[in-house]
């Protein structure tokens, strides 16, 4: 076979791109749509500034670890246990303020860096095992979870966790002027994944290995050291998470974050970024997540029952991916 060399990859990866900015135009004339139709049937309350600003709160938690879930699903892997490692660091994170930081800078920043550690360390776990061991990524991922969330009820005894910290409700309660520390913060978290999966040697590694492993191998990849990689930023990305549900909360407790690996999920996928690897990016999955967060609180404010909300988000899902399926056969068949 005829070993690929970096332009190949290059073109192969520009391919994708172009790819994806058609895709995120007809999500953005989706945002507009449901904005219009849904303004209209709450009488403009809807587009009232203060929830356009609940919308983009709202879907910060989601869309950062999204932005982590985004490099693994690039990679034709999945990552289950961010809801988990969200968990197990808000828990952590609380009990440490609670008894050792509470009112000392230099502490609380050692603190929120060990937090972020941790996180990046089960990352490497899943992609150790995933890469090394050759284990599924579906279940290692779903054995994370579990593991992570009973240490996490182990260590607090399933009990609420108060935070007392001066510092600490910056990130979920403060305001830069008008803007919400949550939604800096996820803009932060964006720009960085941008620029790995747009601008870096990484970045262009981690689609030509969803596309085509083996192919990215014989271009002279690592591609276990690429999707390790992957996965050990999906677990940074989920403790920032944890960090900023207790900033928000200025408390933790082991039900926080049920169902945040769906709805990271949900995100990526709505935004583009295909289930089969090899295409998406982060714009995509910072619009699919205010997409959620817009659906949310739409409605909430008609009133809808939650139970329906849950079915809703599960119908939306099945058709975008329902959607990528066909796209992708048709283009093989092309």
């Amino acid at each position: 076979m005829k070993r690929l060399n970096r332009e190949n990859l290059l073109g192969y990866y520009k391919s994708f791109r172009t790819t994806a900015i058609f895709e995120k135009s007809g999500l953005l004339i989706t945002m507009i749509v449901v904005a219009v139709l849904l303004s209209i049937f709450t009488k403009g309350l809807y587009l009232s500034p203060r929830n356009i600003i609940n919308i983009f709160v709202q879907s910060s938690l989601t869309g950062i670890v999204a932005i982590g879930m985004t490099f693994v699903i690039i990679t034709a892997g999945i990552d289950l246990s961010v809801a988990g490692t969200a968990v197990l660091s808000a828990v952590a994170l609380g009990m440490i303020l609670q008894n050792v930081a509470k009112d000392n800078f230099i502490l609380w920043i050692l603190v929120l860096i060990s937090i972020m550690v941790m996180g990046a360390f089960i990352g490497l776990i899943n992609g150790v095992s995933i890469t090394a061991l050759k284990m599924v990524p579906f279940v290692t991922t779903l054995a994370l979870l579990n593991v992570t969330r009973g240490l996490a009820k182990t260590i607090s005894n399933a009990a609420t966790i108060i935070i007392v910290n001066n510092y600490h409700e910056v990130f979920g309660l403060g305001k830069v002027w008008v803007i919400p520390a949550s939604v800096i913060m996820l803009a932060v978290v964006a720009a960085i994944g941008f620029i790995l999966l747009n601008k870096t040697r990484f970045g262009r590694e981690i689609y030509a290995v969803g596309g085509n492993p083996r192919a990215a191998w014989l271009a002279g990849i690592n591609t276990g050291r690429v999707i390790a990689l992957a996965y050990v930023i999906s677990g940074l990305c989920a403790s920032i998470g944890g960090i900023l549900i207790t900033s928000q909360l200025m408390g933790a407790n082991c039900q926080i974050g049920i169902g945040l690996e769906l709805d990271a999920i949900a995100a990526c996928v709505i935004g583009g970024t295909s289930l089969m690897g090899g295409e998406g990016g982060i714009g995509g999955t910072i619009l699919g997540a205010v997409v959620m967060s817009m659906i949310n609180i739409g409605l909430n404010l008609l009133g809808v029952s939650p139970f329906l909300q849950e079915f809703a988000k599960g119908v939306v899902i099945f058709i975008v991916v329902a959607l990528d399926a066909v796209r992708r056969t048709n283009a093989k068949k092309d």
